[in-house]
């Protein structure tokens, strides 16, 4: 089944090229890599949102190495904090390797190091078993096709799939309506909702701030 892979993986999964190498940048996949962790974390019942806070249940435990070590960061961070101020703070290099690492040890994906332009070390992801995105891909085709309903997991990651704005070019046209009900209605638990808006805005902010230092950097 799809959900046998947690969201951030499913999403990891969802946007990696034919070769490997991610089809979102790497400020907005990262932030959207911490908001799928705090998603699944909410679908679970691991976290809760408290006056717009993040908090963790008495005795969460995931048994997912990279979930559980969000969950002990969180956990460990003295005062809950709002979802934005994690998204940003957990959204960085070493979650997208921990991601990353938990499908290669899966078998799903290999790594490979690379050189962009020939120069500059990068590392691809190309995938070893194409099963587990597949059943992903054809979970939410159905569901945005209106062929099955949507479960609380399908629902995140098309949450995630429409705050960074790439819901369309891996689905095609899709029905904007049903994607609003889908990632505000009830399917959707008000923690992964308030999450998923909270990725949203951190995305936006992101891409304006990059695009102000890359015209800075080249006036």
């Amino acid at each position: 089944m799809a959900e046998q892979l947690t969201v951030p993986q499913a999403f990891a999964l969802l946007q990696l090229a034919p070769d490997g190498k991610r089809a979102l940048a790497s400020q907005a996949f990262d932030m959207a890599l911490a908001g799928a962790v705090l998603a699944d974390l909410a679908l679970r019942g691991v976290v809760s949102l408290e006056d717009g806070r993040v908090t963790v249940t008495k005795g969460a435990a995931t048994d997912d190495p990279v979930l559980d070590g969000v969950v002990g960061t969180i956990a460990a961070s003295g005062a809950p904090r709002k979802a934005k101020w994690w998204v940003t703070r957990l959204g960085k290099r070493p979650l997208r390797d921990d991601v990353f690492g938990s499908l290669v040890q899966r078998g799903i994906v290999v790594s490979e190091q690379r050189k962009a332009l020939g120069i500059f070390p990068t590392t691809a992801y190309p995938e070893r078993d194409g099963g587990p995105e597949s059943l992903v891909r054809a979970a939410i085709a159905d569901v945005l096709a209106g062929r099955t309903a949507p479960t609380p997991f399908s629902a995140a990651v098309i949450g995630l799939l429409d705050a960074t704005n790439t819901l369309r070019r891996q689905f095609g046209n899709v029905d904007r309506s049903l994607v609003k009900d889908i990632t505000s209605g009830s399917w959707a638990a008000p923690a992964v909702k308030a999450v998923l808006d909270e990725i949203q805005m951190s995305v936006i902010i992101g891409a304006v701030a990059a695009t102000t230092a890359a015209t800075t950097a080249s006036s």
